[in-house]
């Protein structure tokens, strides 16, 4: 017989072995010692599946509460950040304890040389545009 993976189809393939034991008691002498025991597994199964249900919903609620809790404590954090922010001033070190950047002068840096103008295609130029490939250089003859 192959396994049965639903808990409902196991759960009526049990019954079914038990009635049918029930039913044919004095032909199946021997076996009427094991239906009792089948009988008490199902109705404990059946328990533990209402329980194993009842706590997939309990998750879910808990997993929601969780996220409404995540969310409003993310707010309540961003508005302690910009208090602090208020109170220590937009430029204080201090502000880096607390997650928040500090407004800082800009450092300029020094250029090595004057960078290369980019290459424009001479047909640019022209009032009157030439075909292009699709990387953008001139697919037109080289100007002579």
């Amino acid at each position: 017989m192959p396994d049965i993976t639903a808990y409902a189809d196991l759960f009526r393939d049990w019954e079914g072995v038990s009635g049918a034991c029930a039913q044919n008691a004095p032909l199946l002498p021997k076996s009427e010692a094991l239906r009792p025991e089948l009988d008490a597994i199902l109705t404990q199964a059946k328990d533990l599946k209402i329980q194993q249900e009842n706590l997939a919903g309990n998750r879910q609620a808990m997993t929601q509460r969780l996220v409404e809790l995540v969310k409003t404590g993310r707010e309540i954090a961003r508005r302690l950040r910009n208090q602090i922010k208020v109170e220590l001033g937009d430029k204080s070190e201090h502000l880096v304890q607390f997650g928040v950047a500090p407004l800082r002068k800009r450092v300029r840096k020094a250029t090595a040389g004057k960078k290369p103008a980019p290459e424009v295609c001479h047909h640019a130029i022209t009032a009157s545009r030439k075909p292009t490939s699709a990387s953008g250089a001139c697919i037109a003859a080289p100007r002579l």
